[in-house]
């Protein structure tokens, strides 16, 4: 599941993964992005309140107003994600029909 542009989530039986496209000096290309593992968790709940924390410490938002403000994108971000989510859960899986 992608997450704006720097972020995706992937999970397994095992796990949730969090990635952030990173770039990579390469040989023959000069710059590439690639998906790096940043943090693992049990449950995609986990990993979304991570990536809201992530964004704003790493943010350089330094009036209370504009953090909150940025808080409330990032929420309202993992909602929508939220909801898209149960609309995909819902649709049938040809197989079973």
């Amino acid at each position: 599941m992608l997450i704006g542009k720097d972020y995706k989530i992937e999970s397994d039986n095992l796990n949730v993964t969090l990635y952030r496209k990173v770039k990579e000096k390469g040989k023959r290309n000069p710059v590439s992005k690639q998906w790096t593992a940043i943090a693992y968790f049990s449950n995609i709940g986990n990993a979304l309140d991570y990536l809201i924390n992530l964004e704003l410490n790493e943010t350089e938002l330094k009036d209370f107003n504009q953090v909150v403000e940025r808080q409330n994108e990032l929420h309202d971000l993992v909602k929508s994600l939220e909801t898209d989510f149960k609309l995909a859960s819902r649709v049938p899986d040809p197989l079973k029909v």
